[in-house]
């Protein structure tokens, strides 16, 4: 398969994800969120090397002052290749950003915020959220005058790209949501041995237990759908990009309208079951989640999905009608 290692890839951030998401890794003080990573191994790595000695503090220094300057680097590769951009000077405030986030990294102590614990989520975040910003209006420009090919290939890696977003948050925000509420129920519901005893009110959370579960589930339903969808995507750029008007293109974009209308319906189903069977037990359920959801971009994406393909359809007759005139 064309695209095995990259899907052994998706397997390995699914564990790496599970694995961020279990709570005794959380507490370890090294791999406290994702979106830390991996700023905060480095910035662990970093201040070990600066403890060791004179030579292991200078040689942390000059890592930082590195590591913190690769966006700079990547700057001036863009300049002397004469490919730079508008968007290019975010490589400049990224490499200033990085300073900050490496140094806070390395110094976690210094860093105060209005919440405890949030100091790495929130650098980290802010990095990322930069990094992205900075790959979009780069892709923006890139693929604005783009022909038809490499337009396709634009979309093919951006739905590879989606792919690793709805693994992490199924098997990284989803589960960590998930433990993080069972750990809040737990806290919050936990009554001494004596009191128990003597109130005869020990309370049985079995039941709320296997609704966060399918909470979790149905949150994580939809991601797994986009998940699929993506991949027959792919499989549909791959039919187009070999000939747009064959009996194999058509067929990869019936599959995709077809999933995704399947997939809508699924969703939807299981939102409404789980609402209606939350709301008959109710009371025997010490947490409730109560949310509307309209998924506006997915039926937009069903909608576009079936236009597609009943335009390719089209455009097989009318190719055929021409070839049987000529």
């Amino acid at each position: 398969m064309r695209y095995k290692y990259f899907y052994l890839a998706l397997l390995l951030e699914a564990v790496i994800c599970v694995i961020f998401a279990l709570p005794q890794i959380q507490l370890s003080g090294m791999f406290t969120t994702i979106t830390a990573f991996p700023f905060e191994q480095i910035g662990w790595g970093l201040r070990q090397l600066s403890l060791s000695g004179a030579a292991g503090n200078l040689a942390a220094v000059v890592f930082y002052l590195l590591l913190s300057l690769l966006p700079c680097a990547v700057y001036c590769f863009l300049w002397a290749k004469k490919r730079l951009c508008r968007a290019d000077w975010l490589l400049i405030i990224m490499s200033a950003l990085l300073f900050f986030v490496n140094y806070y990294m390395i110094n976690p102590g210094l860093l105060h915020t209005g919440v405890a614990g949030n100091g790495k989520w929130m650098l980290g975040s802010s990095f990322y959220a930069v990094f992205c910003g900075y790959l979009v209006l780069r892709m923006l420009h890139i693929y604005t005058a783009a022909d038809t090919g490499k337009l396709q290939k634009a979309l093919k890696i951006l739905l590879l790209f989606t792919m690793t977003v709805f693994v992490y948050a199924v098997f990284g925000q989803g589960l960590g949501d998930l433990f993080f509420a069972i750990q809040n129920l737990q806290s919050g519901n936990s009554m001494p041995a004596a009191e128990v005893a003597l109130f005869q009110a020990a309370q049985d959370l079995t039941l709320t237990y296997v609704f966060l579960t399918l909470q979790f589930l149905v949150r994580a339903l939809p991601w797994c759908m986009d998940l699929v969808a993506a991949y027959f995507a792919v499989l549909m750029l791959e039919a187009l990009a070999k000939n747009r008007y064959s009996e194999e293109a058509i067929c990869t974009v019936r599959r995709l309208a077809g999933f995704c209308r399947t997939a809508l319906a699924v969703t939807v189903g299981a939102e409404m079951a789980f609402h209606v069977l939350q709301l008959l037990l109710h009371r025997r359920l010490y947490q409730v989640d109560i949310v509307i959801r309209f998924p506006v971009l997915s039926i937009v994406f069903v909608l576009a999905m079936l236009l597609a393909a009943r335009y390719l359809q089209e455009d097989q007759r009318l190719k055929q009608e021409h070839d049987l005139f000529i």
